[in-house]
């Protein structure tokens, strides 16, 4: 059977898993993990314009192939280089860790690397992020810091799903931006509508993967907007699965729909703003 075939439940890149029930299981790491659209898997990673802050397609390659490695220490290094050579945090999360998982996928899927390999390596790469977090925070400015308790944003997968590196990723851009962020990975059923329940929140954040969630995403939109103590709750939606089908979002009741993390900020902002038009109308 074609990998691409394979069906199974999905799991997060922070779990490695051994064992005859791991080949059934790898379609939900490739789907939610290896091309984690929703921090721009669809396109190429982002170039910038000064060639000394570049990150290139070899630099790409090489770092693949260091997180493979039996040591953590060459990809730490490259790591490090990079940083030394004056690339942003920006390029690092969006072009360097993304466009390395969107490599790695592909190496499972041609046979170069196996399920084990990647699934660590991902694993390494959840380990950077959070490494670099206190530095990627840091350059924030203080008016986003002054505005921080102004914007709250609820940010989870659909249950069942733990693409925790996508979302991981998306609630630092969002938390530098000044925002109160409470990200929930793979929510026990009912857990989305009692935190909005419990909590204001502007902004409700969903991530869908698969075709199979198409359902539950209707539903837990209309769930939301029932019990959120917000009446003018605003709902973004993102993923695999709107990046195959973005039409979706308009469709299952969504105020718009993201496809990477600058894209979901602007978006979070017009939908803030709209909610104060309303208030004041």
């Amino acid at each position: 059977m074609d990998r691409k075939q394979q069906t199974g439940d999905a799991v997060g890149a922070d779990t490695i898993l051994a064992g005859s029930d791991a080949e059934p299981r790898l379609r939900g790491v490739v789907e939610t993990e290896i091309i984690p659209r929703l921090v721009n898997a669809h396109t190429k990673p982002r170039e910038s314009n000064a060639a000394g802050q570049m990150i290139r397609p070899a630099d790409i390659e090489a770092f693949a192939r260091a997180l493979l490695e039996r040591s953590p220490e060459p990809a730490q290094r490259l790591l490090e280089a990079h940083r030394e050579r004056g690339v942003p945090l920006e390029a690092i999360y969006l072009q360097l860790f993304v466009g390395t998982a969107h490599l790695l996928g592909e190496w499972w899927e041609s046979d170069e690397s196996s399920f084990s390999q990647v699934t660590l390596s991902m694993t390494r790469i959840h380990g950077m992020l959070n490494q670099l977090s206190p530095a990627f925070h840091a350059g924030a400015n203080s008016t986003q810091l002054e505005r921080s308790g102004e914007r709250r944003i609820l940010m989870t997968t659909m249950p069942g799903q733990q693409h925790t590196l996508g979302l991981s990723m998306l609630a630092e851009f969002f938390r530098r931006d000044g925002w109160v962020v409470l990200a929930i990975p793979a929510p026990e059923p009912g857990l989305i509508q009692a935190s909005l329940s419990t909590n204001w929140f502007d902004l409700l954040a969903l991530s869908a993967s698969t075709d199979a969630e198409i359902e539950d995403l209707g539903s837990t939109i209309l769930a939301a907007r029932k019990t959120s103590r917000n009446p003018r709750l605003s709902i973004m939606v993102g993923g695999p699965l709107l990046g195959r089908q973005p039409y979706l979002g308009k469709t299952l009741g969504a105020d718009g729909v993201s496809n990477d993390a600058a894209d979901a900020l602007a978006l979070a902002q017009r939908l803030l703003q709209a909610q104060k038009e309303v208030r004041l109308n």
